[in-house]
């Protein structure tokens, strides 16, 4: 059994206090930053333990002056009373709070915030696609009606993608490997050219150059997937295990050069990209979702792409109430 698996709730929690205090402190170094960082990259739990001490540090900051009264010297005149029996748990837990909430206030802006890099949010409407150059070298073409948040931070990039279709090609930074959130999975890089395709239900990742790991989001796959040159992760949303697969890279990034490459998809899902590109909705009946094609499809133009899709699985196309239907 790890040490990680020992931690508790409580234990993780009393931790985040004393890191908070200690990175807030005026003897504050940059050692104390980059053991910070290592600390929380332990695990998530970690971290959201460290997120709910900054959250109460931010209320007792709107309350400083209720709490600096509270905390006048008594006057001359007052009698000290006998010292009282140790503070339970829950007690000592509020005062923690409170006593980093005062280094904050004493020591000015947090470092903690700037350490971890400031986040950006990218967003593109459907039929937009969007090419966003970071400050490392890092470059990111964005799909249509698609979003994700990006922090460069000093030991770590961050992303955390939403509803999204996105290329990377990023930079080599052995210092700071690039660690992407999407759905249940972490994908985690130094350098690399890889395709990241998130909708309702699965998350796809594809190579084309370099390595990439994948793992459970929430740390219980214990052996993340390596994945090489060519290869293709598929996972559904929840489920225990992903499947990976032999693919021709360069059809996974087809739609940045204005085309949708499938080889044998479910039309639920080459709907799901076609939605990405055109601003009319488009929506499959349920029972022909399951049905699979192969073959090209430009996306220059919506019509002829419903036509394609529909010629071929032998669908009828109607408009209703401003979306496309196929059934």
């Amino acid at each position: 059994m790890s040490g990680q698996d020992l931690e508790t709730k409580e234990g993780l929690r009393d931790e985040a206090v004393a890191w908070l205090v200690r990175v807030q402190s005026d003897t504050a170094t940059a050692q104390d930053w980059v053991a910070l960082s290592d600390w929380l990259e332990g695990s998530e739990a970690r971290l959201a333990a460290f997120e709910d001490a900054e959250l109460i540090v931010a209320d007792l900051e709107l309350r400083k002056a209720e709490i600096a009264e509270g905390l006048s010297p008594p006057a001359p005149n007052v009698v000290g009373f006998p010292k009282r029996a140790p503070i339970p748990a829950r007690r000592a837990w509020i005062g923690g709070a409170i006593a980093a909430s005062l280094a904050v206030l004493v020591g000015g802006p947090a470092l903690w915030t700037t350490s971890q890099g400031r986040s950006v949010t990218y967003e593109t409407r459907p039929g937009e696609t969007r090419r966003i150059d970071l400050a490392d070298g890092t470059r990111i073409t964005l799909d249509g009606g698609s979003k994700l948040s990006v922090r460069l931070g000093w030991r770590a990039r961050r992303v955390e993608m939403g509803l999204a279709q996105a290329s990377f090609d990023v930079a080599k930074d052995r210092a700071r490997p690039f660690v992407i959130g999407v759905g249940d999975q972490r994908v985690r890089v130094v350098g690399t050219e890889f395709n990241i395709r998130h909708d309702e239900k699965s998350v796809r990742v594809t190579v084309r150059r370099g390595v990439v790991e994948v793992a459970q989001r929430d740390g219980q796959d214990r052996t993340p997937v390596r994945l090489t040159v060519g290869q293709e992760l598929r996972h559904q949303q929840g489920a225990a295990q992903s499947q990976v697969r032999r693919v021709a890279p360069d059809g996974a990034f087809a739609w940045s050069q204005g085309q949708l490459v499938a080889d044998n998809e479910t039309l639920g899902d080459i709907v799901a990209d076609l939605n990405r590109r055109f601003p009319t909705p488009i929506r499959i009946a349920p029972e022909v979702a399951g049905r699979r094609f192969s073959g090209v499809i430009a996306l220059d133009d919506e019509d002829a792409a419903v036509r394609v899709l529909a010629g071929y699985a032998g669908l009828t196309v109607d408009r209703l109430h401003g979306e496309i239907v196929l059934r």
